[in-house]
Order: C-alpha cells, then sequence, then structure tokens
C-alpha cells in the first residue's frame, strides 16, 4: 500500500509552514471541523497477533471423505485432511507527528489550539486502516493469494486438486433480483476440498453508495423490484446490506457468506497495535517545542483465500 501526500498552494505572501495563520491571532471562538472516519472494513478481517515482522498464515482443514462400505474383514480405508496453503505478511511501520511550538503557545489563551493539535491522530490511525481494508477488495481482483490465483478469480484450486477448482467472482452485471439470486445459488452449491458439497449461505451483501439504492430496493420490497407480475419478493429482509464508502469501482458488488471467522481468508496482522504517544518535548535540541504526540502501529493486512466472499463486477 502506497504511502500518498497531498499538498495545498495557497496564493499570497510567503509565510513560515507551521501555523501560518496562528502567528499573530488570538482566538475567541473555535469551531471544530472534526475528521470523520466511519469504522467499515475491520469487520471482515480477521485481527491476529504478529510476534515479528514476517508473519505466517496456515490454512488447516479438517474435512475428510464420506466413509466407503466396507465390511469389518476388509482392509480398513484410510483417509486424511488434504494439505492447505500458506502465505507470509511482511509488516510494515506507520507513524506521524504533530508538535505544539512556544509560538502557538502564546498564542493559545484558551488552550483549545494545544488539543486539537493531537486530536486527529486517532482518526488518522483509523483512515490509514480503512484504506488498507478496502485495498484488498479493490485490488482483489489484480492481487494473488495463498493459492497463487488473484483474490477474486474462477480458477482456485482446492486444498486437494483433484477434486477441481472453485470460484468466487459472478458473471459481470448490474445488481438486479435474478443476479442476487444467480450469486445466491452458486454459494449454495459450492464444493469444499474433498468434492462434497459445501453450501455458504449468502447473508450479506457488500455495496458502494451507487448501488444502495439496487440493494435496499431488493432487499426491502414485497414485490419483486424488476418485474410487474405482482410476484412475491421471496427474498424480502432475508439478508442485510452493508455500504462502504472506501470502496473504488461504482459497479462492483459483493456477497458476503456465514463462514466462520477462521475461514473468512481476510486478515490483519498487528505486531503493534495503534496507539498515540507522547514526545519528549521540550528537550534540549528543541527548546521551543513545548509538546508533541505520534501516532504510531506496525501491521499488514492481506488475503488468503476468500473463501466467504463473492465479487461481481457489475455492468
Amino acid at each position: 500500500m502506497a504511502a500518498t501526500q497531498l499538498n495545498l498552494a495557497q496564493t499570497g505572501l510567503m509565510q513560515r509552514p507551521q501555523y501560518p495563520n496562528r502567528y499573530d491571532k488570538t482566538m475567541d471562538t473555535y469551531k471544530d471541523r472534526a475528521d470523520k472516519v466511519p469504522i467499515q472494513g475491520g469487520r471482515y478481517f480477521t485481527v491476529e497477533t504478529a510476534e515479528t515482522m514476517q508473519h505466517k498464515i496456515a490454512t488447516i482443514g479438517s474435512a475428510l471423505k464420506s466413509l466407503r462400505r466396507s465390511d469389518d474383514s476388509d482392509r480398513l480405508p484410510m483417509e486424511q485432511p488434504a494439505e492447505g496453503y500458506s502465505q507470509t505478511l511482511d509488516l510494515r511501520t506507520f507513524r506521524m507527528g504533530v508538535r505544539f511550538t512556544e509560538t502557538l503557545e502564546d498564542n493559545d489563551l484558551s488552550g483549545k489550539l494545544r488539543k486539537s493539535a493531537m486530536s486527529g491522530l486517532p482518526m488518522a490511525l483509523a483512515k490509514t486502516l480503512e484504506y488498507a481494508y478496502a485495498d484488498v477488495f479493490n485490488n482483489g481482483t489484480s492481487t494473488a493469494g495463498a493459492d497463487g490465483s488473484f483474490l477474486f478469480a474462477d480458477d482456485h484450486y482446492h486444498e486437494d486438486p483433484s477434486a477441481g477448482t472453485w470460484s468466487n467472482v459472478e458473471t459481470a452485471s448490474a445488481l438486479t433480483s435474478t443476479t442476487y439470486n444467480t450469486m445466491r445459488v452458486n454459494m449454495r452449491k459450492r464444493k469444499g476440498e474433498k468434492g462434497d458439497v459445501d453450501p455458504i449461505v449468502l447473508k450479506k451483501l457488500i455495496v458502494s453508495p451507487e448501488n444502495e439504492e439496487k440493494a435496499k430496493q431488493i432487499q426491502g420490497s414485497p414485490k419483486v423490484a424488476e418485474t410487474s407480475t405482482n410476484a412475491k419478493n421471496v427474498w424480502e429482509n432475508t439478508f442485510d446490506i452493508d455500504v462502504w464508502d472506501w470502496l473504488t469501482s461504482t459497479t462492483a458488488w459483493y456477497g458476503w457468506g456465514d463462514k466462520p471467522e477462521d475461514e473468512w481468508g481476510l486478515h490483519v496482522a498487528f505486531n503493534k497495535r495503534p496507539e498515540v504517544r507522547s514526545l519528549g518535548y521540550p528537550s534540549p535540541e528543541y527548546p521551543n517545542i513545548k509538546a508533541g504526540w505520534m501516532a504510531y502501529m506496525r501491521f499488514a493486512v492481506a488475503g488468503s483465500q476468500l473463501k466467504n466472499a463473492v465479487r461481481n463486477a457489475g455492468a
């Protein structure tokens, strides 16, 4: 995940870059312009603790084939679980700080500016995580998972290759009652690593704001939304909707199933959990910096095998 820095150019006289509009003013009234970061993507990721800067994930199953007909005098048929896949996450450090200068303190008669100098750090931590979570979905069709296929692809091999392949992508089509039902059926007909039926029940639609209206029509209408036959909508209020504001595609939509958390296939590993620390100001090196804080964390996000999520690119 590449870091991006935005710079805003302003016309006018040249000024020092730190707090240019606060040097010669005393504020009597403050109106906070708070950063708003909804926590959305984290609910789909399994949180893990990394002991080192490389965190290895292994998929271990317990599925066996069905019992074979065998008399007591026959040789006992033996079976073992298929080998899974492993993946290594390379953790990275993310940090950013703010500081409170002597000049700013002299003008901060109410003490409000000192508070505002650090209040954005928790939201900056949350924003960084949200971008990381969404990056897995936004680039899932071009990022390889643990099995070597893209996270969303139609050529995933099962842990036992003799069971063939499985898919977590649908034929690209706009979200409708028909395409929703197609995804639902395909998830219910999914097979497991031994070739047996391993149904997944579609519990939630994950959509961008552009698809929110259609998703709610399908979910909330008592009649089938796109027809004039007065047919009953049998899927009324049978699934949830999650509008994910960080998704970049305006057409793609996703189905989320009922597999247990260990099988979601989405991971966030923390070596250092998100935290805000106080810096040791003032110091001999910086005697005129009165206070400072930093946001800090070490983590990585990745997808191994997204068996609980299905993507449709939309239209």
